[in-house]
């Protein structure tokens, strides 16, 4: 999830510049649009970035020293006030984070890090605070990652070509041809989910925390609201480009509510749930549209853009009304 103009520009210039062209497959390859995964220096070094920022709020750790012989208290004190100052960095914006993250994803399960892997002050950290990690954490870490990926990942392979092929539709973009790579780990930052540029070979780096995203129908909706923002810079330039057309301030968080809520209502019908008054999609179901402020959003997107969905109007007319009725400047 990303919120912010100014900062999810800079997002969209990091996509560009961390995302590689898209690789030629050889004939009769079957793409596959996500590849998931359970990466140990991943989860090692989310966890350590989250244990510093508790430590640095006053939070309740959750490796505390009690739990640990001197000699890990003492390797494990040290990683995590190391990490102080990563701990204050943006997970989806901070370049530094995102490239440390994309250069872990690779690593395979190995004991240390090989020289190289990452800059050699976190490479050191990183290596030092394994042991104590492997011992005490992974097991239960790695436990919840696997049944997240048993349980949820069949699904979502199984609709990714019919669900990606309408955003891209929707959205009237290009989707990308290499796979994101969906990295399910401990930490994923104030969100059950964020995506950044992802390494070459990839079309972005998704993080999905297994206990935030634990509802089948949360799980299955948030891997195709991440993947939405691997295009977000197109869907951003679509509002903007109306919102110079109109002579208007559009809402700088309009495009992200175009994403809630198209993710949203794509899924709903991939499901067969649409005419199920049970069924609500992400956003209506932990009520975002009320609790960020984005009422007038919702009811824009409701009244001009669920036609667009329902192919009752263009794009370019869904547009014009919704920038219109949600800009700042609007009724």
């Amino acid at each position: 999830m990303r919120r912010g103009k100014s900062l999810v520009f800079v997002l969209g210039v990091l996509v560009l510049a961390l995302s590689s062209p898209a690789r030629q497959r050889s004939p009769g390859e079957d793409p596959k649009p996500f590849l998931f995964q359970s990466n140990f220096w991943v989860n090692l070094h989310l966890f350590l970035r989250a244990e510093a920022r508790r430590q640095s709020v006053g939070s309740q750790l959750l490796l505390p020293d009690s739990s640990l012989r001197e000699d890990e208290r003492i390797a494990w004190d040290g990683a995590r006030d190391a990490y102080t100052p990563l701990a204050k960095l943006n997970l989806i914006f901070d370049e530094r984070l995102i490239r440390i993250n994309n250069a872990l994803s690779r690593a395979g399960d190995v004991q240390r890090l090989p020289s190289g892997t990452v800059e050699p002050d976190v490479l050191a950290v990183l290596n030092a605070a394994a042991p104590v990690y492997r011992s005490h954490l992974w097991d239960q870490h790695r436990a919840a990652n696997e049944k997240w990926i048993t349980d949820f990942s069949p699904m979502v392979l199984q609709h990714a070509v019919a669900v990606t092929s309408v955003l891209a539709a929707a959205y009237q973009v290009k989707w990308p041809s290499d796979p994101i790579l969906v990295d399910v780990a401990c930490e994923s930052g104030p969100t059950l989910a964020y995506t950044t540029g992802g390494r070459p070979g990839t079309a972005g780096h998704t993080v999905i925390a297994p206990t935030k995203a634990s509802d089948p129908d949360v799980a299955f909706e948030i891997v195709f609201h991440e993947a939405s923002h691997t295009v977000d810079g197109h869907i951003m330039q679509m509002v903007d480009d109306e919102a110079a057309r109109q002579h208007v301030k559009a809402d700088p968080d309009l495009w992200h509510t175009i994403i809630f809520y198209t993710a949203g209502e794509i899924v709903r019908r991939e499901l067969g749930r649409k005419n199920d008054p049970t069924y609500k999609p992400y956003a209506n179901r932990v009520d975002l549209y009320q609790s960020a402020g984005w009422q007038k959003l919702q009811k824009a997107l409701e009244t001009d853009w669920q036609p667009y969905l329902d192919r009752k109007v263009d794009l370019k007319t869904a547009m014009r009304n919704l920038v219109r009725d949600a800009s700042e400047s609007g009724p």
